[in-house]
């Protein structure tokens, strides 16, 4: 079972991080936004051990939830993320690699963008699926405004999402 192209063609549509620094219209985001103002700030946070844990619990919630209400449709979760990675390596990898560059970021800030990328990819894969958990999607959203989610305030589900 094949990704839908679409999701590819939002992502390819992205102007990364040209809004950040200024103020996110909330609108349709359903997570609780602490914006903050510069990369220094932004790097504290995505290498933070909790910024981690937070997207990896969101990964399990989606995997447990995909392994317990839908087992044929997450039998092809391997395929699907091969799939996404190779679409990731040859669109986006060289993208991110410059603007870490650009804004003299680490090796983790590239991980950051990937992983979030990759498993928005994967909750838009199996979006018929009902009740499906969302976390990166809404993430997504936040990167197609041109901002970069970078943590968590507070003990994942509850708290705020942060935002540069």
């Amino acid at each position: 079972m094949k990704i839908n192209k679409e999701i590819f063609d939002r992502i390819d549509s992205i102007h990364w991080f040209t809004n950040c620094g200024t103020p996110l219209a909330q609108g349709s985001i359903k997570q609780s936004i602490v914006q903050i103002d510069g990369w220094v700030q932004a790097e504290k946070w995505y290498s933070a051990a909790s910024w981690e844990h937070t997207t990896l619990e969101a990964r399990n919630t989606l995997t447990e939830f995909l392994h317990r209400k839908y087992p044929k449709q997450y039998a092809d979760w391997n395929k699907k993320v091969e799939d996404a990675k190779g679409y990731i390596d040859s669109s986006l990898s060289a993208k991110l690699h410059s603007y870490k560059e650009q804004y003299q970021l680490d090796h983790i800030f590239v991980d950051c963008v990937k992983w979030d990328v990759l498993h928005s990819i994967m909750e838009f894969a199996y979006t018929d699926c009902k009740r499906l958990p969302h976390f990166f999607l809404d993430l997504l959203q936040i990167y197609e405004n041109g901002h970069f989610p970078c943590g968590w305030e507070g003990d994942y589900p509850n708290g705020k999402l942060v935002v540069y």
